[in-house]
């Protein structure tokens, strides 16, 4: 019997998307080469609370709810190190462009650090450069005329440079910074508590997001709702009207005299110089509506995937780990991609969704709720823990076992471990002990954890 090939798969950008879609792709006996333009894994983590990979769970022992960039670094490099993925990765090297092959395939032109330049053919093309690379500021009327300083937060790293002065935040979702003095939302959304977070599994699949200030993702990593009530910061529920010499102009004809403006206005989910102008962008709206298929699949260009690039309402790591197994999937030819018309249908059908349940802005032309989006992409694969699935424990092995896994799964905080339970790619011993030790709120790994971890490094 003939042996099929190994395809050749290119991955751009060794970030939290990029090495899992290394790992997954390598699971399923491809050939991968990664590029990342920077000299180290993991170029753009934002400070925040980062779900670990359902199968390499993160022990809250050694991190805290909320971990710096140094810590997120710290995760991302015990994963690569366990699952043996910066070999497949080639440093300070920038994809400069990337172009349909006509035998099939994409050709690939490279840059390293010295400037010499190489192309190389792959049979596929993952798109995993990063969701927050490139920051995008307004073109406020009258911005050269401000004396102060004004940067995009994806700059901000330390509150020390500010001290003493009088600081303006444009923006108050997920990008913005983290010790303002003043704040300036252009849509009067306020932010909610780390409780406000933890979003259960039916409530998270029927949150109609009807109100409008709750339409836009909240965010509050540093307790901003406690300096809202003690003064220390100023909300405008105002958008900007302009900038002048010394500030701002509001809306409701507030002046605000500034020394440093913040604009936390968020990124480009578009921006990919080294793809073909068409090959993400949609073909019947203006930018920066897209084409892509379940978020991920290119429907005009064979063999193309784009990873990362989705706001989640939600944890974004367990949906970039479920977009990689599936592109993995689609790759090696365990799972069938579907046709040009079935993925415009879905497309304009996700399109009509967005736009019932979030505000008309283009951060969420993208935006997905994380377990219905989730249960989606992987029901294909049969991952997705439906109630039969869940409860069918029940015979098949210890009921009352069974029964705690289903109130953990549809009561409990969701992880990615529930999709780790069924099908294809499933890890059930690891994902139970995780599910169960998030459920009962432990502050380290259980025995059972690190058993099966240890087992997934061994095999």
């Amino acid at each position: 019997m003939a042996t099929v090939p190994s395809k050749r798969v290119a991955v751009i950008g060794a970030g939290l998307t990029g090495l899992v879609a290394i790992k997954e792709n390598l699971s399923e006996g491809s050939s991968v080469q990664c590029f990342e333009k920077l000299g180290h894994i993991g170029a753009s983590g934002p400070t925040a609370r980062k779900p670990p990979k359902a199968d390499f769970p993160l022990d809250p022992a050694r991190y805290p709810d909320y971990f710096s960039h140094y810590l997120q670094l710290r995760y991302l490099n015990e994963y690569a190190d366990h699952f043996k993925v910066k070999k497949h990765i080639r440093f300070n090297t920038q994809v400069l462009q990337c172009v349909p092959a006509a035998q099939g395939g994409w050709t690939l032109e490279v840059q390293e650090k010295d400037g010499e330049r190489e192309e190389h053919h792959f049979d596929a093309l993952i798109c995993a450069s990063g969701a927050l690379a490139t920051p995008v500021t307004p073109d406020f009327a009258g911005r050269e005329s401000f004396r102060g300083e004004l940067l995009h937060s994806h700059h901000y790293r330390t509150p020390s440079p500010f001290e003493g002065k009088r600081v303006a935040i444009i923006g108050l979702g997920a990008p913005r910074s983290s010790n303002p003095e003043l704040a300036s939302s252009q849509r009067g959304t306020m932010a909610s508590d780390q409780a406000g977070q933890s979003h259960r599994r039916k409530a998270a699949q029927g949150a109609g997001m009807r109100a409008r200030a709750s339409r836009a993702e909240p965010d509050d990593p540093r307790g901003l709702l406690r300096k809202v009530r003690t003064g220390v910061v100023k909300v405008h529920r105002a958008s900007v009207e302009a900038l002048n010499e010394t500030g701002l102009a509001l809306s409701t004809n507030v002046q605000l005299d500034v020394d440093v403006i913040i604009c936390a206005t968020g990124y480009s989910l578009t921006d990919m110089p080294y793809l073909p102008r068409d090959a993400v962008a949609s073909r019947e709206l203006a930018a920066p509506h897209i084409d892509l298929y379940k978020f991920m699949v290119s429907p005009w260009y064979e063999d193309l995937y784009v990873l990362g690039r989705l706001e989640v309402f939600g944890p974004h790591a367990s949906a970039a780990e479920a977009q990689s197994r599936v592109a993995a999937a689609m790759i090696s030819g365990k799972l069938a991609k579907p046709g040009h018309e079935e993925m415009m249908k879905s497309i304009k059908a996700n399109r009509h969704k967005i736009s019932n349940n979030f505000v008309d802005t283009p951060r969420h032309f993208l935006t997905v709720h994380s377990v219905e989006y989730i249960d989606d992409l992987l029901a294909p694969l049969g991952c997705a823990p439906s109630v039969g699935k869940v409860l069918g424990q029940m015979f098949r092995g210890n009921p009352i076992r069974a029964l705690s896994l289903f109130k953990a799964v549809y009561f409990g905080i969701p992880c990615s471990g529930q999709w780790r339970l069924f099908g294809y790619g499933r890890n059930q011993k690891l994902a139970e002990a995780t599910i169960f030790r998030i459920a009962h709120g432990e502050g380290e790994l259980s025995k059972a954890e690190q058993e099966a971890i240890g087992a997934v490094a061994s095999a």
